[in-house]
């Protein structure tokens, strides 16, 4: 429950909603359990805009895709720090956003 639900918000107090997400069978294939965790850390937090974790999964999981392996919290963090160099890498010859199942998002 919001505290401040009957009152006036401080100054510089946004309103939060709580959400979780839910990841699909290939992202649970591809990211490891420490990857998944630190993706919900950087989801949760509001420093890190969510597309760009959002991305780093995603290219994570292409990366999972072409090579067969599954992707360990250095590997993330690298391909994270990457992205927020530059939103628009990609991995070549990564299938397109339509062709792999989307995760979902609770609230």
């Amino acid at each position: 429950m919001d505290m401040y639900a009957d009152t006036a918000r401080p100054q510089g107090q946004e309103q939060r909603f709580s959400a979780l997400r839910i990841f699909n069978r290939h992202e649970c294939r591809y990211l490891s359990p420490e990857v998944q965790s630190l993706a919900y850390c950087l989801l949760g937090s509001l420093s890190v805009p969510a597309t760009v974790t959002e991305n780093a999964i995603q290219q994570a999981v292409n990366l999972g895709a072409l090579s067969g392996a599954v992707i360990d919290a250095q590997i993330f963090e690298a391909l994270f720090h990457a992205l927020t160099l530059d939103p628009s890498f990609r991995f070549p010859f990564a299938p397109p956003l339509s062709m792999t199942p989307f995760s979902s998002w609770v609230c």
